[in-house]
């Protein structure tokens, strides 16, 4: 083979590889361009990523079965009422009322699955980054992601909001009021992050 020849080999060998190479790119990049679930799109704005995501779906049909009355107990005063609201605009929660004397306290929790605005742990930090938050103080229960937040400047003393991520476009959104006179109660906040966990732990269980 001349050498002119074989110049021409090479050049016609290094074409192919390189269509070769193009084409199989553009194949993998074609279900990227797909629309996909947001779950998979991974978090947003320097929020981290849930570990292992989580079926709500047990909780969309009872949400009152995240906690027992003996876990509700352990937060600081005996379970009253467990009302559930499955219906709520936001997804379905759950509001736990304390049997207490000195005066009205509760928390409640919701799934966010019927607001698509939600968006998440990441809505959150989004919302941190511009300058939508009065309190933000991240957490994490049993290797899931949490927030403390507000949006308030004006919030009453003994309530905390805060959310959980069961997947990375999905919280578990608490809301703590407790009478601020009851001295079985710890701060709020720790409350709902015991809450957190409870619900954590239910779903991790598979719903049970």
């Amino acid at each position: 083979m001349s050498k002119s020849t074989m110049i021409a080999a090479l050049s016609l060998l290094a074409t192919a590889m390189l269509a070769s190479s193009c084409s199989g790119d553009g194949g993998k990049a074609t279900p990227a361009s797909s629309p996909s679930p947001a779950s998979s799109a991974g978090p947003k704005f320097g929020a981290p990523r849930v570990p292992v995501p989580l079926d709500p779906a047990s909780l969309e049909k009872t949400p009152c079965a995240a906690m027992t009355a003996d876990q509700v107990a352990s937060l600081g005063a005996p379970l009253k009422s467990a009302v559930p609201k499955p219906d709520d605009p936001t997804g379905p929660v759950c509001n736990w009322n304390f049997a207490t004397a000195d005066g009205p306290s509760s928390t409640s929790g919701a799934v966010f699955t019927a607001d698509p605005s939600h968006g998440g742990i990441s809505g959150l930090y989004g919302k941190q980054q511009t300058g939508g938050l009065t309190k933000f103080e991240p957490f994490s229960v049993n290797g899931y992601p949490g927030v403390i937040y507000d949006a308030a400047t004006n919030s009453m003393p003994g309530s905390c909001g805060l959310a959980v991520g069961l997947r990375d476009d999905l919280t578990y959104t608490i809301s703590v009021d407790l009478d601020v006179l009851k001295n079985p109660f710890a701060d709020s906040c720790e409350v709902g992050k015991k809450v957190a966990g409870y619900v954590i732990q239910y779903l991790q269980k598979g719903g049970h």
